[in-house]
């Protein structure tokens, strides 16, 4: 199915009031291009792990407001599902924006944050980003990864730690380095946002160290890959990425000093945002 620009953008204009992190970011890569998205670090994983198979059966697990599987029928695309514990309401409109731009309207379900609704072995690939800092029992997140994994199938997870210093959710600094108690208290006192007031931070956050993940992972999986040390080292070289611009070409500097920049580069890498590749 050809993709008709024209189409999906008239989409967006009218959908801009119903799904904003969404709309967002499309006006940003429609218009400009789509390597100016947020997640075209990721999309290049995906496209390495599908080798050019357009066919291939993708679950986004954990999707959100579907910005990622969005971008991905946009590309060409086909078999993509999307699942997380949003209400049935919220899935249902991001299906209806699918629809009207020409994807279907059977892209993106609801579940019970337990058992996926789907049959083993039903994916190829799946993609969880963004989403494990959010996962209280990972040890059953990962359980049903395995399940309806595919034989020679590929996890690509991209997700925030501990001992990443600086949380996105909370902005703050270093406040989940501290016992959860004092963690507690500063999220309490500081933080006062919607997903705050609606779930407290204390139970919205479960970081974790990066080696508590691996550990899991090694236990369950055949083979666990870092390549967080190839993802940040194009920090130097991408208009539009994660963070500071500044922060980030100092950052890259540092990873082409002679002799020493790769070692730089691995010991940094554990104090930004993971990303693993999985199989299974």
């Amino acid at each position: 199915m050809a993709v008709n620009p024209d189409k999906i953008w008239r989409e967006v204009e009218l959908s801009s009031g119903q799904n904003k992190q969404l709309i967002d970011d499309l006006c940003i890569a429609l218009v400009e291009n789509i390597e100016m998205s947020k997640l075209f670090i990721i999309i290049k994983y995906v496209e390495q792990l599908a080798k050019e198979e357009k066919s291939i059966r993708i679950l986004d697990y954990g999707c959100g407001g579907g910005q990622l599987l969005t971008y991905l029928r946009i590309l060409g695309y086909k078999n993509l599902i999307g699942v997380d514990v949003r209400n049935q309401k919220t899935m249902n409109q991001l299906n209806i924006l699918h629809d009207n731009m020409g994807f279907g309207s059977d892209t993106f379900f609801t579940y019970d944050g337990v058992q996926l609704p789907f049959n083993d072995t039903s994916f190829d690939i799946i993609i969880s980003q963004q989403v494990l800092e959010h996962v209280h029992n990972v040890d059953n997140y990962f359980s049903e990864c395995k399940r309806v994994l595919s034989l020679k199938g590929k996890m690509l997870l991209d997700f925030p730690h501990r001992l990443v210093p600086f949380d996105t959710h909370t902005k703050m600094w270093f406040v989940h380095y501290f016992p959860v108690s004092i963690r507690n208290y500063f999220y309490d006192k500081y933080i006062n946002d919607g997903a705050a007031n609606r779930y407290g931070y204390a139970s919205f956050l479960y970081l974790k160290p990066i080696w508590f993940y691996k550990k899991l992972l090694n236990q369950m999986f055949s083979s666990t890959v870092d390549i967080t040390g190839d993802r940040i080292s194009s920090f130097a070289y991408r208009d539009h990425y994660e963070g500071n611009i500044l922060l980030r070409s100092a950052v890259g500097s540092l990873f082409n000093v002679p002799l020493i920049g790769k070692y730089i580069n691995k010991f940094l890498s554990v104090f930004f945002n993971a990303t693993l590749i999985v199989s299974k």
